[in-house]
């Protein structure tokens, strides 16, 4: 599933292999998960090339086709879990003082910054070790 801001509340859109027609979509979503389908729309994307220093051209993404299907109730999105919030908030802290470094500006994030990176971290890692330790 992908979360397409600009869908109505009974569309939802997927990412599905170039090879699935309308027909395996409808039938897939109905076997499988017992949902009601009124209509199956999708759209092929190709694959995109970019060229590199050297010259060679490399694959940057993969063909793949959306496919926005509309079902009969409205669907909603499930709440986001907290450690996804948590790297998200990371990796921006993270992208800002790596652009800081290659600006040539200050090498080191101000101490707001510093800490609460590192509390980021340790959230993370408590977090991980605690699954670790629930899967033994």
């Amino acid at each position: 599933m992908v979360r397409s801001p600009n869908l109505q509340p009974n569309q939802v859109a997927f990412r599905v292999p170039p090879s699935c027609n309308k027909f395996d979509i409808h039938s897939y979503l109905t076997n499988i998960y017992g949902v009601n389908i009124q209509e199956v729309r999708t759209m092929n994307y190709a694959t995109v090339h970019k060229k590199a220093r050297t010259g060679k051209m490399g694959v940057a993404q993969a063909a793949y086709k959306k496919a926005i299907v509309t079902v009969d109730a409205p669907f909603t999105w499930p709440a986001e879990p907290e450690w996804c919030a948590l790297e998200r908030e990371q990796f921006k802290l993270g992208s800002k003082s790596a652009g800081r470094k290659m600006k040539g500006w200050r090498f080191r994030a101000p101490e707001q910054e510093r800490t609460r990176l590192k509390e980021i971290s340790e959230e993370l890692h408590a977090r991980m070790e605690a699954e670790q330790s629930g899967k033994k």
